[in-house]
């Protein structure tokens, strides 16, 4: 049965789906369908009611590369393809194709050489490159994380071809990366900018990449770099272009940095630190960007924390304000997902391996 909590008033209408598998990557792509990881599997949902059921499920390819589990989603801008982060690269989906039950939908694959661990693909402008995160990069990175680039070439039959471009060095830990909405530059997030001293103690990085760069020559892409607290792991730009914020899962913070100081190399870009739950990881724009929730993760499970998530009023939060409004969840909140229209966020708890419907129609009323 769906279930409110009491943190806002009204109270937000939850509802829960286990699902086989931890959950990471979510995005719709159709009013009343989305796709999440689930290990080395894609499921579908139906989220045409409050609370989504599964079905289907299939398995990624196992032969050839790219291997290992499926992780973070970027869907095209027509919902005809979508990149799923895996191994040393991503795996394209024909989307039509896996909701109609096809048997094999993957309609091409991206596989770079600076590493075996991408965790997040985004997506440029126009469509025609895919930017990867290699979390931990290989030996060609010097045990660095990197952003691989990948040509892009729709090809007749619905196939993608992609060529690879190269990489860029970046610190250690890639995840998190974000277009500018002017598609001019990609924000990154490092979770360390050294691996010599205790993760608590080293500051990681949000550094800022020229696209046109990118594209050409990927190793002279980085423009600026500045450090953005403990262990930064998602990065989401405002819809105007003016803010970057960051999530800071050892800091406890959702940090908010003034985009254009970002580009112009400013090092006194940060503007607010907010303080969240225990060890926040990904952050999502609603309601037009009036709101940025946070998702509260405790994923290394101190003892005495909670699990959740923080809705952070951006208005409020850039004048300062601190304590917001939370919403109880279930064990490792990851990822999130909002309908095509802004009614209902999904959360995938990668713990408790359960996905999370979440009404927020009200939010802001």
């Amino acid at each position: 049965m769906p279930q409110r909590d009491s943190c806002d008033r009204p109270p937000f209408l939850s509802s829960f789906l286990s699902v086989p598998g931890p959950p990471f990557g979510l995005v719709y792509a159709r009013k009343n369908i989305a796709f999440v990881t689930l290990g080395n599997s894609i499921g579908i949902l139906d989220t045409s009611k409050i609370k989504p059921t599964l079905t289907r499920k299939f398995p990624l390819p196992r032969n050839g590369r790219p291997q290992g589990n499926a992780f973070g989603f970027a869907i095209t801008g027509d919902k005809r393809h979508l990149y799923v982060a895996r191994g040393c690269g991503a795996v394209i989906i024909d989307v039509a194709k896996a909701i109609a039950g096809h048997k094999n939908p993957v309609i091409g694959r991206l596989c770079g050489n600076a590493g075996t661990s991408a965790i997040k693909v985004t997506l440029a402008a126009g469509e025609g490159y895919a930017f990867v995160s290699q979390e931990y990069g290989a030996g060609i990175t010097h045990g660095r994380g990197a952003i691989e680039v990948f040509k892009l070439t729709r090809k007749p039959g619905g196939l993608v071809s992609s060529t690879y471009v190269g990489f860029a060095e970046l610190g250690y830990a890639v995840v998190g990366s974000a277009l500018s909405p002017d598609g001019q530059v990609l924000y990154v997030t490092s979770e360390l900018r050294s691996n010599t001293t205790p993760q608590n103690k080293t500051p990681g990085w949000v550094s800022v990449l020229d696209v046109a760069t990118l594209k050409t020559n990927p190793s002279h892409a980085l423009r600026f770099r500045v450090e953005a607290g403990c262990q930064p792991v998602r990065v989401a730009p405002s819809k105007d272009g003016r803010y970057v914020w960051v999530t800071a899962r050892g800091s406890n913070k959702l940090l908010a940095f003034d985009a254009e100081k970002l580009r112009s190399k400013s090092p006194d870009a940060l503007l607010a630190s907010v303080q969240l739950g225990t060890s926040p990881v990904s952050s999502i724009l609603v309601k037009g960007g009036r709101y940025i929730i946070t998702s509260d993760s405790n994923r290394f499970g101190y003892a005495g924390a909670t699990t959740g998530l923080t809705v952070v009023d951006v208005k409020a939060a850039l004048n300062g304000k601190q304590g917001f409004p939370r919403i109880p969840t279930g064990s490792f909140p990851r990822e999130f997902a909002v309908s095509p229209d802004g009614n209902t966020l999904l959360v995938g708890q990668y713990g408790s391996k359960t996905i999370q419907a979440i009404d927020i129609g009200h939010l802001g009323d």
